[in-house]
């Protein structure tokens, strides 16, 4: 049980490298790595569900699936922990930065690109984001930012599209 616990704890801690297998959402992919699958949550995304009521929820959360597939749709990539949040959510995926191999994180170019993913209330905290540092501020100031809400309204979400 206890080098489980320190198994886990180093995981956590150690960028990771896997494969992209599936892309379900704006904010939520599955991955190989290690000999077994994982989904994984981007840190600090929040994109609209697939399953809103609305359609302009539904369209902008498609907008932002298909952009993330287009960005990792079977690439390697490296997951790297968020230091200040746990390592898992209440739905059990991995929360991680996913970084491509030419170091681009995902999370940031998808707030940057203007596919209405939000921004969840964290400060990007890797190497890359030091580097380029801003994404939220530089998202809402510029044409792209679509980290507002959608519609001026709090997206609805149904316990099953988290899953």
């Amino acid at each position: 049980m206890f080098s489980a616990l320190l198994l886990s704890l180093f995981l956590a801690a150690t960028p990771q490298t896997a494969s992209v297998v599936a892309v379900h959402d704006g904010d939520t992919i599955t991955v190989r790595m290690s000999g077994h699958t994982e989904k994984i949550r981007l840190v600090g995304i929040d994109s609209p569900e697939l399953q809103d009521e609305r359609q302009a929820y539904r369209d902008a959360g498609y907008a932002a699936r298909n952009y993330a597939r287009s960005r990792l749709g079977g690439e390697t990539v490296t997951l790297e922990a968020e230091p200040r949040q746990g390592d898992r959510d209440a739905y059990g995926r991995l929360l991680r930065y996913v970084i491509l191999d030419d170091g681009t994180n995902i999370n940031e170019e998808m707030v940057r690109k203007g596919t209405r993913a939000r921004v969840r209330q964290v400060q990007f905290h890797t190497e890359a984001s030091v580097q380029g540092g801003g994404s939220r501020r530089k998202a809402r100031s510029s044409a792209c930012g679509r980290c507002r809400r959608v519609g001026g309204a709090r997206s609805r979400r149904s316990a099953d599209s988290r899953r």
